[in-house]
């Protein structure tokens, strides 16, 4: 049974208990008295099945794709700027017989109908509605309610529309929470009202256009406030004032209240919320109800009592949706809850659970209106991490003893390298210390020396140059000082080979190479003098 059917059921309950006529039960539904008897007549004869829609469960008569292609291509070939009425008399005769407000609909969806000129609406007073219950205005009001030098805060404030019988109470802040408060309260004291009239501000509407509009281009319906999908789940009316004056009556009283109740919380010297609502609740609504109170156009009081399988605290508060991990955890608000064992039949993971946040704070899980058992966790717990596997121990592997290189290079005598003048100021390289201890394997048969150059200094002349000969141990210099006798090439261990004419570097192996005419140490730059052919090295 819907929210609609239910007030019905309420209204025409009061029609069998004879404390209203059934003409004064269709103006409360808003219904014309030839259909609240109909209604009546259905109710008597089968009950509280009879105000149920005889369509419930049937499917409708939506498919018309075809018969509306039809109609907007015929209007397009033949009736082009015709009004809907006048098209649709035309349309019948091509058996395309549509009502005249669908073709209307229809023209005007595709655009093909234009806005007709704008008449100012004619207004007049809205009368009182007739009974207590039927539909209550709601406001709030920001004021230094315990003088200028105390802090602002918020007294909310219901009225009934009927009798003016005013219910209200002092808050800190005015938001969804506090107008849960407010309204909770006059529920369980009262009951249900049929409709409820407030403002547009945004605890009550969605006033965003962004989200507006993604609704309607998704095709879904407007998105709702937490108070408004509260109070459809009540089946109560949602009314939405367009100016302050349209719901003049709560505004009115609110000045009563800036007036009146101010000076008598400073005449009693009450400057707390907590004294304020005592104050409130014991003297000050009771003497305000006497003075403004008024008689129901009708006696009938219409309030709905709260359905048993409601709990009013579950719907009174703020419901998320949320996924469930796969460790079975919801996160809100940076809380970690974890779903109990027990509803393991459920697989919750990956789905959706509501996250009820109640007034106090407190929260609570459901699935489908089901209660959730879970525990609120200190963090979230966070998955260990795969074993890596160990390395093994690094060793370090030398060469056996029979290795060649533990072998002693036994070769022919060595000799001492010919001292070279060191120019001024230069110091002694590693490559000068190392020639007295490297090994002649390198020592060219072919070439002699009787001068080293190096790039830091200019060659000596007076020793001699490197020349090619054929003979080993026959000296053929320039002209000049005796030459020294030929002495064997020691090669340092920083030696390098390049070629000559920017071509590769080649460092000496054990494979036979052809070198160039110059090779150049790498640590000092120090040039030597090169065979024509390398010998194995090892």
């Amino acid at each position: 049974m819907s929210a609609t059917e239910r007030r019905r059921l309420t209204v025409f309950s009061r029609v069998k208990e004879r404390a209203i006529s059934v003409a004064q039960a269709g103006r409360l539904l808003e219904l014309s008295e030839r259909q609240a008897r109909r209604l009546w007549k259905r109710y008597r004869e089968k009950g509280d099945a009879g105000l149920i829609h005889g369509l419930r469960g049937r499917p409708g008569n939506a498919g018309h794709g075809v018969l509306k292609a039809k109609v907007l291509a015929a209007y397009l070939k033949k009736y082009r700027g015709f009004s809907a009425a006048h098209a649709a008399e035309f349309l019948g005769r091509m058996k395309l017989s549509v009502p005249r407000n669908t073709c209307w609909r229809w023209l005007k969806a595709a655009g093909l109908v234009e806005r007709p000129r704008r008449i100012k609406q004619h207004r007049h007073r809205r009368e009182r509605r007739s009974c207590v219950g039927q539909m209550l205005q709601m406001d709030g009001s920001t004021h230094a309610w315990f003088g200028p030098d105390h802090p602002a805060a918020v007294l909310f404030v219901m009225i009934d529309d009927a009798a003016s019988q005013v219910f209200a109470r002092f808050y800190a802040t005015e938001n969804t929470a506090t107008a849960f408060d407010l309204f909770g309260r006059y529920v369980r004291r009262f009951g249900l009202p049929l409709s409820l009239y407030v403002d547009r501000d945004s605890i009550y509407k969605v006033n965003d256009p962004e989200a507006l509009q993604r609704a309607r281009e998704a095709g879904r319906r407007e998105p709702l406030t937490q108070f408004s999908r509260a109070m459809g789940t009540l089946g109560v009316e949602m009314i939405f004032a367009h100016s302050p004056q349209a719901k003049g009556r709560v505004e009115r009283v609110n000045q009563t209240f800036q007036d009146r109740l101010v000076k008598e919380l400073a005449l009693t010297g009450i400057t707390t919320i907590a004294g304020a609502n005592a104050y409130l609740e014991k003297t000050f609504l009771k003497s305000l109800n006497r003075l403004i109170g008024k008689t129901p156009a009708q006696g009938a009081n219409v309030h709905i009592p709260v359905p048993r399988h409601i709990h009013l605290e579950d719907v009174l508060c703020v419901i998320d949706a949320r996924s469930v991990g796969q460790d079975w955890c919801v996160t809100f608000e940076r809380r970690h809850l974890q779903i109990q064992k027990q509803h393991q039949p459920l697989s919750l993971a990956g789905k959706q659970v509501d996250v009820l946040q109640g007034l106090d704070g407190t929260l609570k899980l459901m699935y489908h209106g089901r209660p959730l058992a879970f525990a609120e966790l200190a963090s979230r717990p966070m998955p260990l991490p795969a074993p890596r596997p160990v390395p093994p121990p690094h060793t370090t592997q030398r060469p056996h003893a029979s290795h060649p290189w533990n072998q002693s290079y036994k070769g022919p005598a060595r000799h001492a390298v010919a001292s070279t003048p060191r120019p001024p100021g230069r110091k002694i390289s590693r490559c000068d210390q190392a020639c007295s201890t490297h090994s002649d394997s390198l020592r060219s048969p072919s070439f002699r020396s009787t001068g080293l150059t190096t790039p830091h200094s200019p060659p000596d002349t007076s020793i001699g140059t490197l020349t090619p000969d054929t003979s080993i141990g026959t000296s053929q210099s320039q002209p000049g000082p005796t030459p020294r006798p030929p002495s064997p090439i020691r090669y340092p261990a920083c030696f390098d080979v390049t070629w000559c004419r920017s071509k590769p570097t080649v460092y000496p192996t054990c494979s036979p190479t052809h070198w160039s005419l110059a090779g150049v140490s790498r640590d000092c730059g120090r040039q030597w003098p090169l065979p024509t052919t390398a010998t194995s090295c090892c």
